[in-house]
């Protein structure tokens, strides 16, 4: 099926269903006694206004961090930590930073619109940001000394061979970022620090005001069928032709009759993109001067920049060394970040001992943490176990691949604060207000933070399987459990270990939303990181070093949890990983 005809007939069969579910179960009444249903197209529009504007960010961020970390070796003994750290703090971390440098100086809602895009930018830029990091430290060997042959330097190697080497990586870590925008919104359109939520017009402000101010359900579902139904629409017409698009891109690719195969790129998001390129020359005579001068300046102040790309060697640092530049930027980090709180909350910082004994349950961070980690593991089991079937299933299969692939793209895109009034509605009111049905709501919340990272570097990891491996596994008769065991398995764990890195870092930030629960005036709430960093926002007059000493527990576990566990268990999922594709 055609994307086109597929898009309408997704969009029809969600409009016949609102249509007849609102009308049977007679919810226009309750639907247009609020409000704000009648503005919503001009809702939709402010979100995807802020959507856009933070995605300019993220690429005028992305672009230059990623590609100078991954061409320069000593650059990036800062840049990767730095960036790992950031990516590493909750969203609501970031917010008190939001609330000073824009909410705080600049005036009415513009301080409010500029930090919306900030938040929803901290949502964005970490994926796209690694996935260029990755794509241009994965550039062959070969090619860079064949360019280097050639004479190509500055903005022509970055030009001709960065740039177009990156695309699908860049395109792959839109997709995400979008998610992670997405599954933030209402946060982000829903402000609160310490007061009552300031609200931005948006269908993120919408469904959060539904849901937590007004009790209205029917708001609420036909805000979230609304909001898929744009989400889905943007994933048709412009990530699906994109990601089709982006294969022309690639180093090498085996086609294989035993791996999906996407239909050709079309569309006029593809359209424009090519006539973009027809009218880069001004464009690239900008950069070009500008790496010229760049060359230059380096090359007066002796700094460490090369023209000429050089054949990698991977030469990693002494331990103590990784150590003391991780902790220097964490510590300093978090310093600025307890600054960032006292002055948005225009308070002066106090001893730490002084707040830690006015505020005695800091002491049970440690207990909380614990507990937040035992949510997050039995969230994580549950999504490993349905998404490695899934993710097998769907591409061993165009159809099911056509038919499922959408569904998963709306669901990583669902913000979790939108899930609220299903998830305590089944869960909570059928098993009860007591402590089991709690924890069961809050690990189906983390799930909503964890599955999705998981079974799309699944499904990625399947689908890059060389064409040659699989013609061959034929030929010679591999097939059924031991094709499985032999070929696809061992073939997925790179993909498994990725997805799980990701997965954790998107349930601690989840734990935000998942621990403390707020519907129809009565609140939910489990002990936890994310429920203690939640109340300590949210007392009449927040600690800043209470707040900060939150933030710094969740991103030092983050951080600890990717240098012990993952990177370990990634570097021993290299020797899975295929050579020569």
């Amino acid at each position: 099926m055609k994307a086109p005809s597929q898009l309408v007939l997704v969009l029809s069969v969600l409009s016949l269903g609102v249509l007849l579910t609102f009308t049977y179960f007679n919810q226009w009444g309750e639907l247009f006694s609020n409000p704000d249903t009648v503005l919503l197209p001009y809702l939709i529009f402010r979100t995807l206004l802020r959507m856009l504007l933070a995605y300019s960010l993220v690429i005028l961020f992305a672009f230059p961090y990623g590609i100078i970390a991954g061409l320069y070796r000593r650059a990036r003994f800062l840049m990767l930590p730095l960036l790992d750290i950031l990516q590493s703090i909750p969203v609501l971390g970031y917010l008190p930073a939001a609330i000073l440098f824009f909410v705080n100086i600049l005036p009415g809602e513009l301080g409010y619109e500029l930090a919306s895009i900030f938040l929803i930018f901290t949502g964005m830029a970490w994926a796209v940001t690694f996935s260029i990091i990755g794509a241009v430290r994965n550039i062959p060997n070969d090619i860079r000394e064949a360019s280097n042959s050639f004479g190509m330097r500055g903005w022509r190697y970055v030009r001709h061979v960065v740039l177009p080497t990156i695309f699908p990586a860049f395109i792959t870590g839109s997709v995400l970022a979008w998610g992670g925008g997405w599954y933030f919104l209402v946060a982000a359109e829903l402000i609160s620090y310490g007061s009552v939520p300031h609200a931005l017009p948006g269908i993120g402000s919408y469904m959060g005001n539904a849901v937590f101010s007004q009790g209205n359900i029917a708001s609420a579902i036909f805000g979230l069928i609304l909001f898929i139904a744009v989400v889905y629409t943007i994933n048709q017409t412009v990530w699906k032709p994109l990601i089709a698009y982006s294969k022309r891109f690639r180093i090498q690719t085996m086609e294989s009759n035993a791996a999906v195969k996407f239909e050709p790129a079309e569309g006029k998001i593809i359209d424009m993109f090519e006539w973009l390129m027809e009218r880069k020359g001004g464009i690239d005579e900008f950069l070009a001067r500008a790496f010229d001068r760049l060359g230059a300046f380096a090359s007066t102040v002796k700094l460490p920049i090369r023209h000429i790309p050089r054949r990698r060697v991977h030469v990693p640092l002494p331990r103590w060394e990784v150590f003391s530049i991780y902790t220097g930027l964490f510590i300093g980090i978090m310093l600025l970040f307890a600054f960032f709180y006292a002055s948005a909350l225009a308070q002066q910082l106090r001893n730490i001992v002084h707040s830690i004994s006015s505020y005695p349950d800091a002491l049970n961070l440690p207990a909380y943490t614990f507990f937040s980690f035992l949510r997050i593991l039995a969230a994580y089991l549950i999504a490993l176990s349905w998404t490695m079937v899934a993710a097998i299933l769907v591409t061993r299969s165009k159809r099911l691949y056509d038919l499922f692939l959408p569904v998963f793209d709306i669901g990583q895109s669902t913000p979790a604060l939108a899930l609220f009034p299903f998830i305590v509605v089944i869960v909570i009111q059928v098993l009860g207000g007591g402590t089991l049905s709690i924890e069961a709501a809050s690990i189906l919340l983390l799930l909503t933070g964890t599955q999705w990272y998981l079974l799309f570097n699944i499904i990625g990891a399947i689908r890059h399987i060389p064409g040659d491996v699989l013609e061959a596994s034929r030929a010679f008769g591999v097939r059924g459990k031991q094709f499985y065991r032999d070929i696809l398995i061992p073939a997925i764990i790179p993909g498994i270990l990725l997805g799980s890195i990701q997965a954790w870092g998107g349930a601690w930030n989840a734990l935000i939303v998942s621990e403390y629960i707020v519907f129809s005036s009565n609140t939910y709430s489990v002990q936890g990181l994310g429920a203690f960093l939640t109340r300590a926002t949210l007392q009449p007059n927040p600690d800043p070093w209470i707040i900060t000493l939150a933030v710094a527990t969740m991103t030092l576990t983050v951080l600890l949890m990717n240098y012990l566990v993952w990177r370990p268990l990634f570097a021993y999922a290299e020797k899975y990983k295929f050579e020569g594709t």
